[in-house]
């Protein structure tokens, strides 16, 4: 009896020992959770929610209010998913800002000249807000274009559309197109028209007298198309000798007074008579017939011509070609009743006349002579020996003809023997003893030479 309750008492201790030693877990399990232990409703330092389950979520970086390594800026830019930087933020390229333009390590707000197209452009840096684009660029309205034109989406030339469009003030014509418009087409001013006359919004015909300068005048209301009635004065604009009362034009395009002063004993021949005998001027009075000559080799022929020139409605025409030797021109004896005689122009210095050459010829070198009694041999009382060749080797200049006519003046003492004359004249030319006035042209050239107003020029 006794040793059975030994043996009962220590299990009994034992039990009580271990209920008393055993722990409250669930106050154990509050307290736990409560300092951020491993219990199912907490959550870790880390940002590792445990749950039920244990399974970690990834942290937002971009939204963690800090830069990441990531990041151009805090929370934005960068290879992440992160939003695009605001204006003014940091970045290092043009994709980490919401405006796509990085400059010097900041964000920065479009412009019109950033070479990128962004704002309401419709094309790089033009369009929308910004200036017009050029021709060929992309638009969506005509406000978005230079040329106020936009078709299919491309900025066009409204001045070759076809209709009144943009600006223009007719068809394709007026406002910013190139072309002004014609007579009784719309204008709104006088740049609308090519006669520079708007009346009534439209365009008028313009005339050499509505104070403008319009049609091809080279000044207002004289020269071109209006030069036949009214001419330019002295000191006008000139586009051609034409366009001048004195036929005169400068280099720099201003007419100029015709100095030569010629009296009324001195033209030798103004040809207004319509023949080829010389004007019966001077003492004693001219004589001789206009004639053509050449070497034989070719075909030269004259005639009296109608020109345009001033007041003057006729000239002498020398046509020459194919001469092959020393060439052909035309010329006039001064003193010729039938015998070659000289004439007295010691009173005089110089010979002047007008001269021009008719296209296809833009520029022809033309020989003056003035033959005396040293070097013509036709010439009664002649000094040269015809029967050595030493003669026809005539006192002369080289002068230059356009297509316009000039005035032309050879001064005696700019005359130069040709070579050959014998005896060699002493002195040089003799202005009391000239014999004729000639023009003659090199062989192996085609030309038409117009030549008027042919007269001696006193000092």
């Amino acid at each position: 009896m006794s040793s059975g309750l030994k043996l009962l008492i220590p299990g009994a201790i034992a039990l009580y020992l271990a209920s008393a030693c055993a722990p409250d877990l669930d106050s154990l399990s509050a307290e736990y959770s409560a300092t951020g232990g491993t219990s199912g409703s907490g959550s870790s330092e880390g940002g590792m929610d445990n749950g039920s389950g244990g399974t970690p979520t990834p942290v937002d970086i971009c939204g963690n209010n800090k830069k990441d390594s990531s990041e151009s800026d805090v929370d934005c830019g960068g290879s992440g998913k992160c939003d695009r930087c605001a204006t003014g933020s940091n970045c290092t390229a043009n994709r980490d800002c919401d405006t796509g333009i990085c400059k010097t390590g900041h964000c920065v707000d479009p412009t019109c000249n950033d070479k990128l197209k962004n704002q309401d452009e419709t094309a790089v840096d033009c369009g929308g807000s910004c200036k017009p684009c050029d021709l060929g660029v992309a638009c969506n309205s005509n406000d978005d274009c230079s040329g106020m034109y936009c078709v299919d989406h491309k900025c066009g030339d409204h001045c070759t559309s076809g209709v009144t469009d943009a600006d223009e003030t007719a068809i394709d014509c007026g406002g910013s197109c190139p072309d002004a418009c014609d007579n009784g087409q719309g204008c709104t001013e006088a740049d609308d028209c090519k006669s520079q006359i708007c009346s009534n919004k439209s365009c008028q015909a313009p005339t050499c007298s509505d104070q403008v300068l319009n049609q091809d005048e080279s000044d207002k209301d004289c020269g071109g198309i209006c030069a036949a009635t009214k001419p330019c004065a002295v000191g006008k604009t000139c586009n051609s000798p034409a366009d001048c009362e004195s036929w005169i034009c400068s280099g720099a395009g201003k007419c100029q007074a015709d100095t030569v002063i010629v009296g009324a004993n001195d033209m030798i021949d103004d040809f207004e008579d319509g023949d080829f005998n010389l004007l019966a001027l001077g003492t004693p009075a001219r004589v001789g017939n206009w004639y053509a000559y050449g070497d034989g080799t070719g075909v030269v022929a004259e005639d009296i011509a109608m020109i345009k020139r001033g007041a003057s409605t006729k000239g002498i025409r020398g046509t020459g070609k194919d001469f092959t030797s020393w060439g052909s021109g035309i010329g006039v004896d001064l003193n010729n009743k039938g015998t070659k005689l000289t004439w007295d122009a010691s009173a005089y210095n110089a010979v002047t006349f007008w001269a021009r050459v008719a296209a296809p010829t833009t520029g022809l070198s033309v020989t003056v002579l003035l033959p005396d009694i040293d070097t013509d041999k036709l010439t009664s009382g002649k000094t040269c020996d015809a029967d050595v060749g030493g003669c026809d080797h005539h006192y002369f200049k080289v002068i230059s003809v356009t297509t316009n006519w000039q005035r032309f003046v050879i001064a005696f003492a700019d005359l130069m023997p040709e070579s050959g004359t014998k005896p060699e004249p002493v002195p040089a030319f003799k202005p009391g003893a000239v014999s004729s006035v000639q023009f003659r042209v090199n062989s192996g050239i085609t030309y038409d030479l117009y030549v008027d107003d042919v007269a001696f020029v006193k000092p």
